[in-house]
């Protein structure tokens, strides 16, 4: 019996994190829009399914087990810059389905909506959808059912005579809890297929009998509190899909829901995927006091910007079961920071301020992983270095080091094309880890001396016998041998071999 759509979650993490993957070093989270869209699209009478990609892999011939009448491939990251990486696995799942069925396929989410010409011009999907798609995807399969005119649907690109046609902006969801009040997670694999960052249960290595630390990593579950982010840094590209800065919240009572619901089916492990989780201290600490009565035996990471971290919160937070913060301070040079809007106050301004959060954290008993990017356009070789030797300062418990990318929706991306700057060849280049990867030049170095140090740096800091000798103390030996085996593994780049680098 067909089915009315299909939502596919199109993935490729063996291109996106070469042997990293094959070796278990990477985490596999459940999909965001795809069980919000699925139920939405359920809830107005409309049968759905969802095929994700990073479980069930891609055969073209399983769109013959569910005959839908529609496919969405949505291209969404576990944070907005990951979407573009995963283009090329939209694409190639695009071409396979139209060249085999005669189907309709759109295509939307953050890539898309930031490129959505240019997306019409590389896929071979009928309609290209901009925006959140909430109210799109249901103007489609309206439509479709009644035989309609799809020009009339909102927030479409789309080719025509040879043109390049869109119809007017679609609305963004105002009411989150009535409009998207729940995650069709029947329609995913169980939960026990999806497992967490290795960093984020490094403290419970321990007591873990497999050497990929499965038993503690899964099941896992990733889900957000909120929509957009007030600020606009010019590295990131959130706000695009959008249409600009803002924020829009699920209540507590929601979240509290979701999460009761997950725990019922084992999971321990959850991530929080909002960009700035703690923005509202009065509504984390009610979410806190709930959990805490509920007596939930909780391992949750959440981000936060540095200016955001309100110490009395912070002790509630960890009862709660709130271990890790992911922290963005992403550079240790401030004129490099204030460049790309991350400077709104004294705080953010001040490295001392900073390493004052850092160890206010520490001293919560909540564990730090701190966000840094270099090759952002300030930077020298002299900032770089003073952002690495920050984070070797400040001995978060894991770190996360990026290279500047122009991610397409962000204003480095326009900058960018603007000044007709080297972007990757393919979309594979954006993904921080790829074989591919193809950094920014900064107005001073080249984007290969990024990359160099980049690749240099997270060595350098993750070999330190200092930061060694805090993960053995704070989650004992297993976790310190595990850092050390993720340090064997020499990351393959093409920009590097292309020319000799000399960092």
């Amino acid at each position: 019996m067909a089915i009315d759509l299909l939502i596919i979650h199109p993935g490729n993490q063996a291109v996106t994190y070469q042997s990293l993957e094959s070796t278990g070093f990477t985490s596999v989270s459940t999909p965001f829009w795809a069980p919000l869209l699925a139920n939405y699209t359920r809830k107005k009478g409309y049968d759905t399914a969802i095929l994700d990609t990073n479980i069930d892999g891609w055969d073209v011939s399983k769109i013959s087990d569910f005959d839908p009448k529609m496919v969405a491939v949505m291209v969404y990251g576990h944070q907005p810059s990951a979407s573009t990486q995963t283009m090329q696995a939209a694409k190639k799942i695009i071409k396979d389905i139209k060249e085999t069925y005669d189907v309709l396929v759109v295509c939307g989410g953050q890539h898309p909506s930031a490129l959505p010409e240019q997306t019409v011009r590389e896929t071979e999907a009928d309609y290209i959808i901009k925006g959140e798609a909430v109210y799109t995807l249901e103007g489609l399969l309206d439509t479709q059912k009644n035989n309609g005119d799809f020009s009339d649907v909102a927030g479409l690109y789309y080719e025509e005579d040879g043109n390049i046609v869109s119809t007017k902006p679609a609305q963004n969801v105002v009411d989150l809890d009535n409009t998207l009040d729940d995650y069709a997670w029947d329609l995913l694999p169980s939960f026990d297929n999806y497992r967490a960052h290795q960093h984020q249960c490094l403290q419970d290595f321990e007591k873990s009998t497999d050497s990929n630390f499965l038993d503690i990593r899964a099941p896992y579950a990733a889900f957000q509190g909120s929509l957009g982010c007030p600020y606009a840094c010019h590295y990131c590209m959130i706000n695009d899909i959008f249409g600009g800065s803002g924020i829009r919240y699920w209540s507590v009572d929601k979240l509290v829901s979701w999460i009761d619901r997950v725990v019922q089916q084992g999971v321990r492990n959850i991530r929080f995927d909002d960009e700035l989780f703690v923005l509202h201290p009065k509504r984390v600490d009610k979410l806190c006091d709930i959990l805490i009565e509920r007596g939930y035996d909780l391992n949750m990471w959440v981000y936060a910007r540095v200016t955001t971290i309100r110490q009395k919160l912070l002790a509630k937070m960890k009862k709660a079961g709130f271990n890790w913060v992911c922290l963005g301070i992403e550079s240790g040079n401030v004129d490099v920071r204030d460049d790309v809007g991350k400077v709104k106050n004294k705080a953010e301004g001040d490295n001392l301020l900073i390493n004052d959060v850092v160890q206010m954290i520490q001293d919560s008993g909540m564990w730090l992983q701190g966000n840094y990017i270099f090759g952002l356009p300030e930077d020298t070789i002299e900032t770089m270095q003073q952002t690495l030797d920050m984070a070797k300062e400040q001995n978060c418990e894991f770190i996360n080091f990026y290279s500047a990318m122009a991610y397409p929706g962000s204003p480095l991306y326009r900058e960018a094309v603007e000044k007709g700057l080297k972007l990757p060849d393919t979309w594979d280049g954006y993904s921080q880890h790829s074989y591919e990867c193809t950094p920014l030049p900064t107005r001073h170095i080249s984007a290969a001396e990024v990359l160099q140090f980049r690749d240099n740096a997270f060595h350098d800091y993750c070999e330190d016998p200092s930061y060694l000798k805090l993960v053995n103390d704070k989650f004992g030996p297993k976790a310190q041998k595990h850092i050390e085996d993720m340090c064997k593994i020499k990351l393959k780049r093409k920009l590097l071999e292309d020319q000799s680098v000399v960092v």
